[in-house]
């Protein structure tokens, strides 16, 4: 089963090759003709209320219709009725937006089709040979992709896109000097466009150059205008530069626990990967050939203020600490401080929120962590407990401060806040009411 929060690290292309066979005109499937017989009518009633309205005219406002369905990413309610209108006025405009949704789903070889049968013909234009590179890119076929977004090019001369596009099929090549080369033309029609910066950051991060993907990448994600490629690409560009707490804390902010570790395991397949192959396994999907993108094309990951909110705290504060490296032999020593009491049975339910080898480091988290979550943790108390896994090879080892936040009333509460902190992008764990961890309070610490 094939797991799209793998798929959304390509910006402007559906990755996979699709499975779809090609057609020389329009056809319809009974999908086909549910879709367009919803999607008709109010048209339809708008036709036979008003005579005035001419047959033109009603085809006309039906392919307006289905236009505003693409821009809205409903591209499988647009496809049937793009299908009706070209049936009835076979027009390059036409061709053009029928083709551009099969690829919004990946029906790359019917769209590559439909446009070829143009340009073969002289009569395409930017859009068009747009279009059909991206079809060629996501079919593997490269040199046709090349040439298809250079005729782009050509035409869109104040167009970033088709030279970014151009990056992109030459990183898939294995050709990384090209690939940054053309991005680099595409930011001399754009200099801050998104799209081109995230693909060559992403180009970056897979040619182990990860440390300037992650400025680019951290400069895009700090900003209102933050979606979930760049999200997703600054996790990746983090997970191959080993800062794997980072990853897993931007990842989770999009995809759900499943979806995030069957992508994060593609990741590491890439990861293991020789340079010059990367991106190819990436937008083809040559890691696991059986997926198919005919499932993957539809998905959408959301996007939303807490989200990006979110993202910029993760990219402004040191990742959270839960294992932190272990010290060198001996262990420090305790330093009882009264400003943040342990935890202690019988007082209930709590949730940890950071681990540290001080009590001042203790008490920073505390203060940076109360400061920026004011609102879910008023009229919750810090605590702490204290555990020692004392000296082993593997970790965690040694001795840590736990930083807590309770006694809370129930699970429920306690699940609600640690829900608020990973929405937020701070670990969070549940811990129930258990025996105390290491040293008790002395008499006096208690008055």
């Amino acid at each position: 089963m094939l797991n799209i929060g793998k798929l959304v690290v390509i910006s402007a292309f559906v990755p996979l090759v699709s499975g779809c066979s090609g057609l020389s005109g329009p056809s319809f499937d009974n999908a086909d003709v549910t879709a367009l017989r919803q999607a008709k009518p109010n048209m339809q009633r708008a036709h036979t209320e008003d005579p005035q309205v001419s047959s033109s005219e009603y085809r006309r406002n039906l392919y307006n219709t289905a236009l505003i369905l693409a821009r809205k990413g409903d591209h499988q309610a647009a496809i049937p009725i793009f299908r009706h209108s070209l049936a009835s006025s076979d027009t390059l405009e036409r061709r053009t937006a029928l083709a551009s949704s099969l690829v919004a789903v990946g029906q790359h070889q019917e769209a590559a089709q439909l446009l070829q049968e143009v340009t073969n013909a002289g009569t395409g234009h930017g859009e068009t040979w747009y279009t059909l590179g991206k079809s060629w890119l996501a079919l593997g076929r490269y040199d046709e992709a090349l040439a298809a977004f250079s005729e782009a090019s050509n035409r869109l001369t104040g167009d970033p896109r088709p030279r970014s596009a151009r990056g992109v099929t030459f990183a898939a090549m294995g050709n990384i000097s090209s690939a940054l080369n053309s991005f680099d033309m595409a930011l001399k029609v754009r200099s801050q466009d998104r799209e081109t910066l995230s693909n060559k950051a992403l180009v970056q991060a897979l040619s182990d150059n990860e440390g300037a993907a992650i400025e680019i990448l951290e400069t895009l994600v700090d900003t209102e205008q933050a979606d979930p490629r760049d999200r997703q690409n600054l996790a990746l560009a983090y997970l191959m530069q080993g800062e794997d707490e980072k990853a897993h804390a931007i990842g989770r902010i999009d995809l759900d626990q499943e979806t995030l570790t069957d992508t994060f395991l593609f990741y590491q397949e890439i990861k293991a990967l020789p340079i010059d192959y990367r991106m190819r396994a990436l937008v083809s999907g040559a890691v696991d050939p059986a997926w198919d993108s005919r499932e993957s094309a539809n998905m959408k990951l959301a996007n939303n203020d807490n989200r990006i909110e979110a993202a910029k705290r993760i990219i402004l504060k040191p990742a959270p600490e839960p294992r932190p490296t272990p010290p060198p032999l001996p262990e420090p020593v305790v330093q009882e401080d009264p400003v943040i009491p342990p935890l202690l049975e019988p007082e209930g339910w709590a949730v940890q929120i950071g681990a540290y080898r001080t009590i001042k480091n203790l008490v920073r988290g505390w203060d940076i962590l109360k400061e920026r979550n004011a609102d879910i943790l008023e009229g919750i108390p810090p605590r702490r407990s204290e555990k020692d896994f004392g000296p082993r090879d593997s970790t965690p080892s040694g001795f840590y401060y736990r930083l807590n936040a309770g006694p809370l009333e129930n699970y429920s509460a306690a699940k609600i806040l640690c829900d608020a902190f990973i929405e937020r992008g701070t670990d969070c764990w549940i811990r129930p009411p258990e025996k105390p961890e290491g040293k008790l309070p002395s008499r006096a610490e208690n008055q």
